[in-house]
């Protein structure tokens, strides 16, 4: 059985090492040399899927854990409208993209049974060079069988862009994440330590200086004293689902089938999910001694698709009414959020959802 991934991301790096765990042959192809990646962006893992990150690293990668979060709106930055916590458990596990991309790529690189493959993926021969495998599994959002296949999607442009930064601070006990609803877009403050602290703000505009973004965060942050601020790093947002996975022996992954607004830190939970989903499918199909072919894209679609949709809209939709609610001062939010926040029943089902998604 030949299984092939295309693309140069975090997230082939580890359904590689997942595949790897059944003794499975894989070749990773490239645009170029692998090698470490260097961004601000930090990745808030639900305690499930940290869990099972872990157990395919084997390593004893430590998280910053985040015990509680809090939501504020523009009119209620000295108290929040509601808090979401678990006893005696954290609420998300937040590490840095780089430093998770550094760990699964130092274990693929030891691996016997991954092999990485220098090829342009924009060129119409990679097309040529996969038609051999049993199944190829494409999660880059831009090269040739992504603008070929996979491009008819329903699709919302926010007319936003995210800002990320990482911002250095006094030593404090950094463990409550913070979500600021202002007028401008969400502003999120996610720990890393007691001393840093990461920043993805989403900008309702095409475009905005630097200055410009540091002013108007300086505007909402009253919780940190400032030491240190790194380079802004920004990124255009949008709501894209694929309205079909598979295309002959290929599955469209990760972001290309589905891309949310990052306000509830659940696009890359989104994908490890999807990981864990195929993981299962191909156990299945070794266990009866089937191939590991497009049966295994088809199975994957049929299991997830309506899920991922459903999901993906449930955060749109948080999205679009916090939005609105800014445009009316807040005068939705406060009643609602003043019953939710008395609500146990209301609060264990949103952990369960940021858990498990709507696999549970």
């Amino acid at each position: 059985m030949k299984i092939c991934l295309i693309g140069q991301n975090l997230t082939n790096l580890i359904l590689a090492t997942d595949f790897e765990e059944k003794k499975l042959k894989v070749d990773i192809y490239l645009n170029k040399k692998i090698k470490s990646l260097k961004t601000n962006r930090t990745i808030a893992l639900s305690n499930e899927n940290f869990d099972y990150l872990r157990f395919l690293t084997k390593s004893s990668f430590v998280p910053w854990k985040s015990k509680e979060i809090k939501i504020f709106t523009e009119d209620s930055q000295s108290k929040e409208i509601i808090n979401f916590n678990k006893k005696n458990k954290e609420v998300f596990n937040l590490i840095s993209y780089s430093k998770l991309n550094e760990i699964f790529l130092k274990k693929i690189k030891k691996s016997k049974f991954i092999k990485l493959c220098h090829s342009e993926t924009f060129n119409s021969n990679i097309l040529r060079k996969i038609k051999n495998y049993d199944l190829v599994i494409n999660s880059e959002n831009k090269n040739f069988i992504s603008n070929k296949y996979f491009t008819n999607k329903v699709k919302k442009n926010y007319r936003s862009r995210a800002y990320t930064f990482l911002i250095d601070h006094p030593r404090i006990d950094n463990n409550i994440a913070i979500q600021v609803f202002t007028k401008f877009g969400p502003l999120a403050f996610l720990p890393l330590s007691n001393s840093k602290t990461s920043i993805v703000f989403s900008y309702k505009g095409e475009g905005m200086d630097d200055k410009k973004i540091l002013d108007i965060f300086s505007k909402y942050n009253s919780f940190y004293s400032l030491t240190k601020i790194s380079k802004i790093e920004k990124f255009s947002l949008s709501f894209e689902m694929l309205r079909n996975y598979t295309h002959k022996n290929i599955l469209a992954f990760g972001d290309l089938i589905h891309r949310i607004h990052p306000l509830a830190g659940q696009g890359f939970n989104m994908t490890i999910r999807d990981i864990k989903i195929i993981s299962r499918i191909v156990n299945d199909k070794i266990s009866l001694g089937l191939p590991i072919d497009i049966s295994v894209a088809e199975d994957f679609q049929n299991s997830t698709k309506h899920l991922n949709y459903l999901y993906g809209k449930a955060i749109d939709g948080i999205y679009e009414f916090f939005r609105l609610d800014s445009n009316i001062n807040n005068s939705i939010s406060k009643p609602v959020f003043r019953i939710l926040n008395k609500s146990s029943i209301f609060k264990k089902y949103s952990n369960i959802l940021s858990d498990k998604g709507l696999n549970f």
